[in-house]
């Protein structure tokens, strides 16, 4: 239905479709389409750290990873499964995301406006350290064993507030709590006056991505924690079940 539309995740989609049937630079893509020049960089990118398309020199084709899911690849990322996204957020009034894991930082897959003027802001292709947020706490929270340590190993701890975990024995027991909950929260860790809530999104028992909703400390008080992470999950398994 219209209202469940998502430009942005519409837009990487229709990017996709115009790479089936030639390489094209940021240029062309740009004139196809009369998107934005900004926004079309960060899809590209996002698309690019997923696996979903590569850069030669100045243009870009798909990859391998793109060729081999073509015949289902629509059914799975078709844009019409982002409803439990809006929906969420419409429930809340919150601003949603989609983060995934890259490298030791998470990067945002997809952003659904929450509905207040005072709200958390963010753009496709942001980029944060793992461990500052609450979509990089559940992603690593959620991830298997080695994969942990290689992060953990790699990841340099950057305080950001006063509430940033920085000391690896805390944070390892913080994601101990994290995955027997089944959901991780930014205490203000990330910025003074912002909280955020998330879940992992779980796909033939592997963890692909994470969704949250972030907002104001005043408004997404703690008081609300265990009520918006019961929605959270509930998204995160409607998400799993269209993929």
């Amino acid at each position: 239905m219209k209202q469940y539309e998502v430009a942005t995740l519409k837009k990487g989609l229709l990017i996709l479709d115009a790479l089936r049937e030639k390489d094209m630079t940021l240029t062309e893509v740009i004139q196809i389409f009369s998107f934005n020049k900004s926004t079309v960089f960060r899809l590209l990118y996002t698309l690019e750290i997923m696996g979903y398309v590569k850069k030669n020199d100045n243009s870009y084709s798909l990859t391998n990873k793109m060729g081999s899911l073509s015949t289902s690849f629509n059914s799975r990322a078709n844009w019409l499964s982002v409803p439990p996204l809006y929906e969420l957020s419409r429930e809340v009034g919150e601003t949603a995301y989609v983060g995934i894991l890259y490298g030791t930082e998470v990067v945002t897959a997809q952003v659904v406006d929450g509905t207040h003027s005072m709200r958390a802001h963010s753009e496709v292709g942001d980029r944060a350290p793992v461990h500052l947020s609450a979509l990089g706490k559940v992603i690593l929270a959620f991830s298997d064993e080695t994969k942990l340590v290689g992060i953990l190993n790699e990841l340099t701890l950057v305080q950001n507030t006063k509430n940033t975990f920085v000391d690896l024995h805390l944070l390892k027991e913080h994601l101990k709590v994290i995955r027997k909950q089944g959901y991780a929260v930014d205490d203000e860790e990330t910025e003074i006056g912002l909280r955020c809530i998330a879940a992992p999104v779980i796909f033939e028992g592997n963890m692909i991505s994470a969704v949250a909703i972030a907002g104001p400390a005043l408004r997404l008080n703690k008081k609300f924690d265990k009520t918006f992470s019961k929605k959270l999950i509930q998204c995160s398994s409607r998400i799993s079940k269209m993929l």
